[in-house]
């Protein structure tokens, strides 16, 4: 699940609007690509009949400790699969899997991520620089910044940061080579920016942060990946349900679905002259769902959150 700055235990985001659009009860293959602290999968079985099957990926070895902890793994309905969601295709073919009945992806980083000491998530504690979702990965963000040419950090922390002095930053990180520790990245941002960390306020080097994790992870490759590979995946239809947390998110999803769906969510000109039959989702949300007062009380974490849904129409 995506996040905002605060700290909290998780708390699955959207859960009864996710559970309205798969609607698990009608049974067969499922899919959670992000498995995380396994929350949507919980609500996701309490619906799926018994000869159905769930299968929950991640990355993060952490989600699979968990799943095991918790007793979620214990499920006979549940296969756990630890990979990069890019690749579902090749890791549900492992189980002679080619189609699914409905998928979920809650895209963005986890809580249990930010939250957990060690990982270099955030500038909450001085720790090593890792901000990778996958522990087992031999490059981490203190590699990248060692690497990085000063032309593509500036565009990175402007492109994925929406930061205007990302040239300015840009210059003071490489000046301060290396950087190893979310301390020292925190301070060079803060004192390339002239500003620091005041009570109630946003972090300077938030931005920052996210837009380092973002060209780390590949999250936008990533998550364009798997909604190319959607078509081949669900089987006629099959229903996506689809949770992003910041603008690139947003947007990503959001422009897939103008060009691939034929309901009424506005698709952009040049879609208007390919032929009908290249258009091959119906949209299940004309507009994207939005957390209510009461989850944005209960779940501080969930206010960025959006909701979109598609089925995949049947063949002609």
């Amino acid at each position: 699940m995506g996040a905002g700055a605060e700290t909290g235990p998780h708390v699955p985001v959207l859960l009864a609007e996710t559970l309205d659009i798969l609607q698990p009860q009608r049974g067969g293959v499922f899919v959670d690509c992000t498995l995380g602290a396994g929350g949507h999968c919980r609500a996701i079985l309490r619906g799926l009949p018994d000869d159905a099957r769930l299968f929950a990926v991640d990355q993060d070895e952490r989600a699979h400790e968990e799943a095991r902890r918790s007793g979620l793994a214990d499920d006979p309905r549940v296969v756990l699969l630890r990979g990069n969601f890019e690749d579902i295709a090749g890791l549900l073919d492992a189980y002679g899997v080619t189609k699914v009945d409905g998928l979920l992806a809650d895209f963005g980083m986890s809580s249990m991520q930010l939250d957990e000491p060690g990982r270099g998530f955030s500038f909450r504690r001085d720790e090593p620089l890792r901000m990778v979702m996958d522990q087992h990965a031999d490059f981490d963000a203190s590699d990248w910044l060692a690497e990085v040419e000063q032309s593509e950090l500036a565009d990175v922390i402007y492109r994925y940061g929406d930061e205007r002095a990302s040239r300015r930053i840009a210059a003071a990180l490489v000046a301060a080579r290396p950087v190893e520790t979310t301390g020292q990245l925190a301070e060079v941002v803060c004192a390339a920016l002239k500003r620091w960390p005041r009570q109630g306020q946003k972090h300077p080097a938030t931005q920052v942060f996210q837009a380092i994790r973002i060209a780390v992870n590949r999250e936008l490759e990533v998550i364009e990946k798997l909604l190319e590979s959607l078509p081949a995946l669900l089987a006629p239809s099959g229903i996506a349900a689809l949770i992003s947390f910041h603008s690139l998110e947003h947007r990503a999803v959001k422009l897939w679905m103008r060009q691939e769906t034929v309901d009424d969510y506005g698709p952009p000109r040049a879609a208007l002259r390919e032929p009908l039959r290249y258009r091959r989702f119906d949209a299940l949300t004309r507009k994207p769902l939005r957390p209510g007062d009461d989850e944005l009380l209960a779940n501080p974490r969930s206010r960025s959150a959006q909701l979109r849904g598609v089925r995949l129409l049947e063949p002609s």
